[in-house]
């Protein structure tokens, strides 16, 4: 199975030759890191890690959405069967990658997985009631039973890329993506995977929340129709 595993970064020089070292021999030809504007040395550490990795730089910051569209993009035009996303900050374990990949071997006909996190443990409290609310909201609304929508590490077949494409630039890219699953239909399956919450805690903020939850309602009233 061709597959990609597209990481998107931005200023992670801190922690990104560690998740590098943690990323099995195998799977560092399959890398597609993109650099969403990094002031930092990101770009530098990865290429000199193993010039096999692809890297792609955005010459400003564009947003998380943007950033998976353009490792989607060129996983795609790189022939992968499977293109897979996690973040970059050590807050996803790259040993989970083959859990999702064996989800796909085994299930010809399942077109995505989503990578679900034991919410509660080890996870801030308004992150906790925050992922809850949104989680809620989706299942309710688009009927698309998740138990973690804001979790970023998750897999699909390229060929429903066109399905899945969304337009938003920021986090709430990885909802739009789910509500555009829940749309057509796609098959699924829930992956469990462990988090590591770091000190330098990245994921959506209350702001980012607030604005995903009023494109969600915007979505069910103006994009879905059932």
């Amino acid at each position: 199975m061709n597959y990609r595993i597209v990481i998107p970064v931005l200023n992670e020089s801190k922690y990104i030759k560690k998740l590098l070292e943690k990323i099995p021999k195998k799977h560092i030809p399959n890398l597609i890191f993109v650099d969403d504007g990094s002031r930092d040395k990101t770009s530098k550490i990865i290429n000199e890690f193993d010039p096999k990795i692809t890297v792609l730089k955005h010459k400003i910051n564009l947003g998380k959405g943007k950033s998976l569209e353009t490792g989607a993009l060129k996983a795609i035009q790189q022939k992968a069967d499977v293109i897979v996303f996690m973040d970059g900050d050590l807050q996803h374990k790259p040993e989970d990658i083959d859990r999702f990949l064996k989800e796909f071997q085994k299930d010809p006909k399942l077109e995505i997985a989503f990578g679900a996190r034991s919410i509660g443990r080890h996870m801030i409290f308004a992150a906790f009631f925050g992922n809850k609310l949104l989680t809620v909201a989706i299942n309710l609304l688009f009927k698309y039973l998740l138990n973690d929508t804001q979790c970023g590490f998750r897999a699909f077949r390229s060929r429903v890329f066109e399905k899945l494409r969304w337009t938003t630039a920021g986090y709430e890219a990885e909802t739009e993506m789910i509500i555009n699953a829940a749309k057509n239909h796609l098959k699924y399956v829930e992956v469990p995977i462990d988090t590591i919450y770091l000190e330098n805690y990245k994921g959506t903020s209350f702001i980012d929340g607030i604005i995903i939850m009023f494109k969600i309602i915007s979505w069910r009233l103006f994009k879905w129709k059932s």
